[in-house]
């Protein structure tokens, strides 16, 4: 497996020196790690290790940053990278938009808790998100939408060749409190250095070394301290030692480390260092210092922006020597159990076998209803084919809970019928971004679902080249209408994976029963018949007058049968015209039933009479025998052959005329009503 490691720089750091480990560690894992960085010291580590590191301007907040893509998109592509693994934001954003299109999957670690503008999100798009720390985890979920299935937690760890452990005892006479970390507010030193102004008062002879790079962004927090320094008289006791390489030696001299931070830290590196040391701790309560340090157990906790909780917990240290020497044994015993290289970096090693075994996919029909149904064998090779995938199916809410039991889908996602408008386009595409896809299969093709697919970016997506398909990675040409069926049309998208139909049928999953007693369907064996099609297509409609003649027609002849009238709400007066138009009473279930009522009726009929409509697949895909009617649509367009669907179909030199409205109706009208009753009498026998 080949790994690419982004990162802004490689100059010392606990970043940068996880990267060098993490290269070192892997290498005889057969993982090759790859880096590409700014440069800097810890390249010539990585030469040393026979790493291959390419140099480039990733860390630049500059939007001129993104003119990087192709470059490092050429990268994946000759070293044919399984992964690009980016840790931090402006490289992120690069290894992400290289990634798109290719085989490579894209991967984050959170090294801190990011700030929640906009250029902070890309952290949470990766297949996996790793984090440091629940601290940091919690952070992702509640601030970036990051679903729970991603975020993997891995702690930072530490070399144990590098600290080696002392015993306090060989260390409590030593004067000297160290604290390690840049010179920002958010370390809180201002607190330290007022807190430790009351200890030299019982020990004139300790020294405070605060060990960490001023930035010139923080030049003037630095002169606060040093002006507050000079104020407390404390220039001879306190030390700004500035960037230094190797902490193991600083805390081989160190009678107890502080970190006084004010804000979450993601993790608290120099604690499980100062930890592995056998140096004792004082930290603030907050962030992942709480994950690590046990207050009274392996360190102390204290109350952050408190000078006089920071200096009565170092007393504490001070005064009891054989408390403290039970801690930092209790502390060396965790680092042991969960901060060391071995056990991190083959987390790590976990992490990327497992994102090459995991897809995610998602699956766009948002409507029609009879259209979506139709996807369900799409559905079901889906599921064969990637028997471990994360599938995601994006539907209308309404039509959401026909899939909340079906196996072949992991999730539904339900969107509003106003889906096509910009605010809910952009918003169904940021969930779509924050699920890590590696497949968008487009099988709405319009305008709104081109653009969801393009900005949700996934690694891929495939569609049809209509409306705005060039959007899409991979686009196939639109078939003409009413050329191909609806699963040949399906099974052109989905050949971009390399998957086809071995059987083509359409299946219903076996649901669990709903309970309709409140319908009174009676006793008697069932005809259902649907009265009609969506109000846009009346030209699909079987004539009222035939339906009410064939309903007395049933009565008469099949004594041992009722019929059911089956439709949505708009079908309530066209309903109650047929019951005016005939003798006899029909089971009339216009506009009374939902959709799960819907399916065990179905389930309980004989025959099933419809014309082109939604219902006519659902009763197929029930393995209802089906009789459908066509007039302006050609059902070899929109039927899947089946046993148990019969196509009644004049061939008039208007046939298929796609055309909502007509003057003749002819299509429906020369289908007789003595022709159905002959089929529905045939299947019956049957």
């Amino acid at each position: 497996m080949k790994v690419i490691q982004a990162l802004p720089r490689m100059n010392v750091g606990g970043v940068e020196r996880g990267v060098v480990d993490l290269a070192k560690y892997l290498k005889n894992k057969d993982t090759q790690n790859i880096v590409i960085s700014g440069g800097g010291r810890l390249v010539g580590e990585l030469r040393n290790e026979k790493t291959i590191h390419h140099t480039m301007p990733i860390y630049s907040k500059s939007p001129l940053s993104l003119l990087l893509i192709p470059r490092v998109k050429k990268i994946l592509y000759d070293n044919r990278a399984d992964i690009i693994h980016a840790r931090s934001r402006v490289p992120a954003w690069i290894s992400f938009f290289a990634s798109r299109g290719t085989e490579t999957d894209f991967i984050t670690t959170a090294h801190g808790v990011y700030s929640t503008k906009f250029s902070s999100r890309i952290m949470g798009w990766g297949k996996f998100v790793i984090c440091p720390s629940k601290t940091v985890a919690r952070h992702m979920r509640e601030n970036f939408g990051v679903p729970e299935e991603k975020i993997v937690i891995i702690n930072r760890w530490v070399d144990l060749d590098k600290f080696r452990f002392t015993d306090y005892t060989a260390r409590k006479n030593n004067n000297v409190i160290v604290s390690i970390g840049r010179i920002s507010p958010a370390k809180g030193y201002q607190y330290l250095i007022e807190g430790f102004k009351k200890l030299v008062r019982f020990n004139p002879y300790l020294t405070l070394k605060i060990i960490g790079p001023a930035d010139k962004s923080k030049t003037k927090y630095f002169s606060q301290l040093q002006t507050l320094v000079n104020r407390f008289s404390l220039n001879y006791n306190v030390k700004f030692v500035g960037h230094k390489s190797d902490i193991e030696n600083a805390l081989v001299e160190a009678r107890l480390l502080v970190a006084p931070s004010i804000k979450d830290e993601s993790f608290g590196r120099v604690v499980v260092e100062a930890f592995a040391c056998g140096v004792p701790v004082v930290a603030t309560k907050i962030g992942g210092f709480n994950e690590i340090v046990e207050d009274g157990v392996n360190g102390y906790l204290v109350k952050p922006k408190s000078a006089n909780a920071i200096s009565d917990a170092i007393l504490k240290v001070l005064n009891d020597s054989e408390k403290t020497s039970a801690m930092t044994i209790n502390a060396r015993k965790k680092v042991e159990e969960l901060y060391t290289l071995d056990k991190c970096a083959l987390e790590i090693n976990n992490v990327y076998q497992k994102t090459k075994s995991t897809k995610r996919i998602a699956v766009l029909k948002i409507s029609a209803l009879g259209d979506i149904i139709l996807i369900i064998p799409t559905l079901k090779m889906l599921r064969e084919s990637f028997p471990d995938a994360d599938i995601s199916l994006i539907t209308l809410k309404k039509y959401s809970t026909l899939f909340n039991d079906c196996p072949y889908v992991d999730k539904v996602i339900g969107v509003s019928s106003e889906y096509k408008k910009m605010p809910n386009i952009r918003q169904i595409a940021r969930k779509l971004r924050c699920q890590g896809l590696d497949y968008i299969i487009d099988l709405q093709n319009n305008r709104a679902t081109h653009l969801i697919s393009f900005l949700s970016f996934p690694r891929q997506s495939f569609g049809f080249s209509r409306k705005l398909g060039f959007l899409l990675t991979k686009r196939g040409r639109f078939p003409k209408k009413g050329t191909i069926g609806p699963l040949e049309s399906q099974e052109r998208i989905t050949s971009f994976l390399g998957l086809k139909f071995k059987q083509k049928e359409l299946k219903f999953w076996q649901r669990a029963p709903h309970n309709i007693s409140n319908l009174s369907l009676g006793d008697k064996p069932l005809i259902g018949i649907n009265v009609s099609a969506s109000l846009r297509w009346s030209t699909k409609n079987w004539p009222k007058e035939s339906i009410a003649k064939l309903i007395e027609t049933i009565q008469k002849a099949l004594l041992s049968h009722r019929v059911v009238l089956l439709g949505d709400k708009s079908t309530v007066s066209l309903a109650k015209e047929i019951e005016s138009l005939c003798k006899g009473k029909p089971i009339n279930l216009c506009g009374k039933t939902t959709l799960p009522d819907l399916i065990e009726v179905l389930k309980k009929l004989d025959v099933f009479l419809t014309p082109d409509t939604a219902t006519l697949h659902l009763a197929q895909s029930l393995g209802i025998d089906t009789i459908a009617l066509f007039g302006p649509t050609n059902p070899k367009a929109h039927t899947i052959k089946d046993k148990n669907l019969h196509v009644i179909c004049k061939n008039l030199p208007c046939s298929f005329c796609y055309a909502p409205k007509c003057k003749t109706y002819d299509c429906m009208q020369q289908i007789t009503v003595s022709e159905v009753f002959t089929k529905i009498k045939e299947l019956i026998r049957k």
